[in-house]
């Protein structure tokens, strides 16, 4: 790309989105030392959730996975500080995970989605505090074998604990003060937020029995208050753009540890992993086609996204409710997100 992007030119795809595949979408992109930002929709045009207004620049996501970002760039604070090292045992942080093959899984591997940590469990069915979590967590057998990737949050979730014991402060605290507040991602925090400035996601039917907004989408988050390592911040696209510096310009962490996050050191079914970040997959990736292999970032499950891209010099947040009028829209989101990143990188 010569000329910086701007995010109109993904004005008719988000448009065309706005009403069937969610509510409201912003869109920033960062290019040759420039940013564009493209907000469209409402909030909320369920009356049941407080008052509606426009989308804007400055609306309130809830980032969900996004929130790994943030846990894994406290995670690599504490090995820049020699606190931890990748190698340390998961068992040293979380004193329930142990015994047989347990005892060999790392923070590495934990990062890496290598542990054979089982990727979902309905914790919040039983789970009422952190402590329940944790230890469900722990507990549960593995599911495959150590080395081989399998997407999990329950590692992040037992982290939620295991690095508020590192650093002998609550989780939600160490993430504002190590790497929020550093990063200046100045609205970025967990829930709950002020609804009328934050978009509007599922109607839960099942457990909460209302429309969600302001609070986090994700069970087993609520269930523990909120605040999780998997799940649980909300923030503008600013504050993910600035989020996205821990990785690409090493704020936070350091060049090297950055460098290393960005570097293929796991590979799965057309998915390549570095540590915490998916890296662009080598057919049909999210991403686009005009994505370099270089391409790293993540996704969130509420339709949230980050993905930047060194060779072209390129930052792209996405930011949608796509849960707002239900879970089955995966190929919709799927190819909605491919249009955005193709409208953005392309010739």
């Amino acid at each position: 790309m010569s000329e910086p992007a701007s995010a109109a030119r993904a004005k008719p795809i988000v448009d065309a989105a706005i009403g069937n595949l969610c509510t409201c979408c912003v869109v920033r992109v960062e290019h040759g030392g420039k940013s564009d930002t493209y907000a469209a929709g409402t909030l909320c045009p369920d009356p049941s959730a407080g008052s509606d207004a426009p989308c804007t620049t400055d609306s309130l996501f809830d980032l969900a996975s996004l929130t790994k970002l943030a846990t894994t760039a406290l995670l690599l604070s504490f090995v820049r500080e020699r606190q931890l090292t990748l190698d340390t045992p998961l068992r040293e942080l979380i004193a329930d995970f142990r015994g047989g093959e347990k005892d060999r899984v790392t923070l590495r591997h934990v990062l890496l989605h290598t542990g054979g940590l089982t990727w979902w469990k309905p914790l919040w069915k039983e789970a009422t505090s952190l402590e329940d979590a944790v230890w469900l967590a722990a507990k549960e057998p593995l599911s495959q074998e150590i080395g081989e990737f399998k997407y999990s949050d329950l590692g992040y979730i037992m982290l939620t604990a295991g690095l508020a014991k590192v650093g002998g402060a609550p989780f939600a605290d160490l993430v504002r003060e190590r790497v929020l507040t550093v990063v200046e991602a100045e609205h970025a925090d967990f829930g709950p937020r002020p609804r009328e400035l934050t978009a509007a996601t599922e109607e839960d039917r099942e457990w909460r029995h209302k429309r969600l907004r302001g609070e986090v989408h994700d069970e087993n988050s609520f269930a523990v208050g909120g605040v999780a390592g998997h799940a649980g911040l909300f923030g503008t696209a600013a504050d993910v753009a600035a989020l996205a510096r821990v990785f690409r310009d090493g704020a936070v962490i350091g060049n090297e540890l950055a460098r290393l996050a960005r570097t293929e050191q796991a590979v799965g079914e057309n998915a390549r992993r570095g540590l915490g970040l998916a890296l662009r997959a080598p057919n049909g990736p999210m991403c686009g086609r005009y994505f370099s292999e270089d391409a790293y970032g993540h996704t969130g499950f509420t339709g949230t996204s980050l993905w930047v891209d060194p060779a072209l010099d390129l930052t792209v947040i996405v930011l949608t409710n796509r849960v707002y009028f239900g879970r089955t829209n995966d190929d919709a989101t799927y190819r909605f997100r491919i249009a955005v990143h193709e409208a953005l990188s392309g010739p």
